[in-house]
């Protein structure tokens, strides 16, 4: 499914963007040693990625993960993957990438650290694109009040703001750049037009957003 490009070149600097066009897709190709595999990944609060994985994956020597699209600039990434068992805290990390996708390929879960980026010509530390959310306090109860509402109001947000008609559209996830809302048959972004960092005021500002289209 196409989406929008989520930035403007001319007034987005290269890591802002970056971690933008990263922040707006859920798939990407993993490739591990000599194999390279499609995953879906999911965002978790601390920066970090979440991901089902297969055994093979997690023992592969050399990691990296490319998100190549013709509608959005392309990040090839050095990554390195630990896996998880989905028990105690760390079931938190696996119920997200379920929220997002559903029913798992694999039986086992990594968490995704990125080393290193290279988007548009430039080599980015990782760090880059490992910043916590600090809208995750909040996340949740914005996600309950609008997937609890009128299922139109996310359609005609998502028809408004991408072009496309979604069904059964539910938020699954919010942080400061934008929503992502999975549909029937994918998961869609939602982009701000500016970072919403400020748990105090983003639930009013992110509510008012979705409701005036």
């Amino acid at each position: 499914m196409s989406r929008k490009d989520p930035s403007n070149s001319n007034i987005m600097n290269i890591p802002d963007e970056a971690l933008r066009t990263l922040r707006t897709w859920t798939k990407a190709d993993l490739r591990h040693d000599a194999l390279t595999t499609p995953i879906r990944y999911a965002p978790a609060p601390c920066g970090k990625l979440i991901a089902a994985v297969e055994s093979a994956m997690l023992e592969a020597v050399d990691c990296s993960m490319a998100i190549p699209d013709e509608h959005s600039p392309s990040i090839d990434m050095a990554v390195s993957l630990t896996g998880f068992e989905a028990i105690g805290g760390a079931e938190s990390n696996s119920d997200r990438w379920k929220i997002y996708h559903g029913v798992p390929p694999w039986p086992r879960w990594a968490l995704i650290d990125i080393d290193m980026a290279r988007f548009q010509g430039t080599i980015l530390d990782g760090g880059v694109l490992h910043q916590a959310n600090p809208l995750a306090a909040i996340e949740p109860r914005i996600c309950g009040q609008l997937n609890r509402g009128p299922e139109a109001v996310l359609v005609t947000a998502v028809k408004n703001h991408l072009g496309i008609v979604a069904e059964q559209p539910r938020l699954v996830g919010v942080d400061p750049l934008g929503l992502d809302v999975r549909t029937r048959f994918d998961i869609v972004r939602l982009s701000f037009p500016e970072p919403l960092t400020d748990p105090s005021s983003a639930e009013s500002t992110i509510l008012n957003w979705i409701g005036s289209g």
